[in-house]
């Protein structure tokens, strides 16, 4: 028992896992971010094309090997599998120059897995049907390498555990199928062949879950502030731009609210930046403890937030702002609360045809309401809503 402790204590240490989530997120994506997301889908479909690139020049051009080795009527069946493989792998490629989309990169990466093993399935058939001796036999003989070819490309793509049992088991299923011995003098070779099959997929697994938690570590460290475990800017920005064109897509809401921390300037200057920093880090957890489960709070800079609200009307992302204001964002170090100066803008009812001009609405109403007396939201209506204590609020 001790010894399988050690083991995974070692398996989980190389795989840079220290934690329970950590580990979870290499079992699904399911609390993967949506920037996470998005990057791992873009490196899925830059890969794909790459691959089906180099196969639709490669797969052709080895049938001029085919041409001086093999018998011409095998010659020709192979070609005509050749060219069809060809022009699979040319429109993958095409494909994979969209949008990156995590759905879209798994299909086109699920295509691409396909067609070599049904190349392989059609070929080792019409092969078998000949009677082939000395290089014919050695040329051949490469087909045989395509599955394993195929598996070993699974450790470039960084594949969730699920994802890469539901490419790998149908790949182990043909190598399996294929390699079914006719005599009992072939079973030596069917097992060992099965074998180093399922050992590359072992490595290829490894692999996988390696580059899949290196991204999730970089991306953390990139997408999310230290102090406040909010987004970035930069991850933010990817955030909006990614939202308001679903919104506009869709012609759905979406609003977006600019916060910014009253006299926050003062808590540096009077009590240093370590009291400071605690009351950002508080205000932010309460920021982010109130919204709604599918919104994105951004660290816009400083004592700046940005909240994305999807699907949130002008009247639902009051009711964000009320809940906010009811919970409160603690209070400064002399035992005042901690207020903030909120503008709000909504991509329909502002018409506004980009999120940086959404932005620099909200940043504008931020402003008016600062002016106003602070402590207050200042939205579409240009009705003010106060913010009157941590138990209560009034629009006015």
């Amino acid at each position: 028992m001790n010894y399988l402790e050690k083991m995974y204590i070692t398996l989980s240490e190389s795989l840079g896992i220290y934690t329970v989530d950590q580990l979870y997120e290499l079992f699904t994506k399911r609390h993967h971010s949506m920037p996470i997301t998005r990057h791992r889908a873009a490196i899925m479909q830059s890969r794909v094309f790459f691959f089906c690139v180099v196969f639709a020049v490669i797969v052709p051009t080895w049938s001029v090997v085919d041409l001086l080795f093999l018998p011409g009527d095998l010659w020709s069946e192979l070609l005509s599998i050749r060219l069809l493989s060809a022009a699979a792998f040319a429109l993958l490629a095409w494909q994979s120059r969209k949008e990156p989309d995590l759905k879209r990169a798994r299909l086109l990466l699920a295509g691409m897995l396909a067609v070599t093993p049904l190349f392989y399935v059609v070929s080792d058939h019409w092969i078998n049907a000949y009677e082939l001796n000395g290089t014919e036999l050695v040329v051949a003989e490469l087909y045989a390498l395509l599955p394993f070819v195929m598996v070993a490309g699974l450790t470039l793509f960084p594949l969730t555990l699920v994802e890469f049992l539901a490419y790998a088991i149908p790949m182990l299923l043909v190598a399996v199928f294929t390699a079914i011995p006719e005599t009992n003098s072939e079973i030596p070779q069917a097992v060992s062949t099965i074998w180093l099959f399922i050992l590359i997929l072992g490595v290829a697994l490894f692999s996988s879950l390696s580059q899949l938690r290196y991204m999730l570590s970089q991306a953390s460290h990139a997408s999310y502030d230290v102090l406040t475990g909010m987004l970035t800017r930069r991850a933010g920005i990817e955030m909006l731009d990614l939202q308001f064109r679903l919104a506009m897509m869709s012609e759905g809401s979406l609003s977006i609210l600019y916060f910014d921390l009253d006299n926050f300037k003062a808590v540096n200057d009077t009590y240093g930046h370590e009291a400071g920093d605690a009351v950002l880090k508080f205000a932010s957890e309460q920021i982010c403890m109130a919204v709604r489960k599918g919104d994105s709070v951004i660290r816009w800079g400083g004592e700046e937030f940005i909240v994305i609200l999807p699907t949130a009307d002008p009247d639902e992302a009051n009711d964000v702002i009320t809940r906010i204001m009811r919970v409160g964002l603690g209070s400064r170090p002399d035992g005042a609360p901690v207020t903030a100066s909120i503008g709000v803008a909504e991509a329909q009812a502002d018409a506004i045809n980009d999120w940086k001009s959404m932005v620099e609405l909200a940043d504008h109403r931020m402003y008016t309401a600062k002016t106003n007396g602070r402590a207050r939201s200042i939205g579409v209506s240009g009705e003010p809503l106060l913010w009157l204590g941590e138990e209560e609020t009034e629009l006015v």
